[in-house]
């Protein structure tokens, strides 16, 4: 902040956000560490009444609004080319980030916004707090990732960046575990007699690519960074 009274925001503070929303969409590896966890496919995501559930609960929260932040920031003050397959990126993690804070604000048992399979199954079984839209914002935060990996790195590729192979690949996994996960909901949408789905491999195998995903963006220059111009933008505070 300058001595004008006014916050400065440069494209570093966008690539910061993705990391951080990055490391926040990891936690639920604690809970395999900590005391209690429970660790394999039972433990606080399966609990989200329990202490480490609802921590959890607000850390998504958090890195919802992070995720916004650094698209947001990436929309105006990330690089510029003649194509839209940067907007294009910044856009679908707009919408993930948006419907992720939507996710975190709905009641329900199911803390990670994109388990559409606990969305299907307690809405099938009648899990209170349980509703329709909660299908669908988790449908549309898994399409959201998908579509910016994706675009991420066709511009990457685009651009003669060596790095596109790796954003690829990311893309190739990440479609992998999101077709398994919405294969799931719709084999778990009659319900299985439990509340719920306790957060299991598939589910955390792509909350893992989402949240490579958000920190290749951050930590790849190219998406952010204009050649031969240092951009700013300020707020009144």
């Amino acid at each position: 902040m300058s001595y004008s009274g006014h916050w400065h925001w440069d494209y570093r503070d966008g690539r910061v956000a993705a990391v951080a929303a990055a490391i926040v969409y990891s936690m639920w590896t604690l809970e395999i560490v900590l005391p209690g966890g429970g660790g394999g496919v039972q433990g606080a995501l399966a609990d989200p009444d329990s202490a480490f559930g609802r921590f959890l609960d607000s850390a998504h929260r958090t890195g919802s609004i992070l995720v916004v932040l650094a698209a947001g920031l990436g929309l105006t003050l990330g690089a510029r080319e003649t194509n839209r397959r940067p907007a294009v990126s910044w856009w679908a993690m707009a919408v993930f980030g948006t419907a992720s804070f939507v996710a975190s604000l709905l009641p329900g048992r199911c803390v990670v916004s994109t388990d559409v399979a606990c969305a299907s199954e307690s809405l099938a079984e009648g899990v209170g707090g349980a509703t329709a839209a909660q299908s669908v914002i988790a449908t549309v935060t898994i399409l959201a990732a998908l579509v910016g990996v994706v675009s991420l790195a066709v511009n990457r590729r685009r651009a003669g960046d060596s790095a596109w192979v790796w954003v690829a690949v990311l893309a190739v996994l990440q479609a992998l575990a999101a077709v398994a996960v919405l294969a799931l909901a719709v084999r778990v949408s009659g319900g299985d007699g439990n509340p719920g789905v306790a957060l299991g491999f598939l589910e955390r195998a792509h909350l893992v690519t989402v949240a490579l995903w958000l920190l290749t963006a951050g930590v790849l220059p190219g998406p952010w960074k204009r050649a031969g111009t240092a951009h700013r933008t300020s707020v009144s505070r």
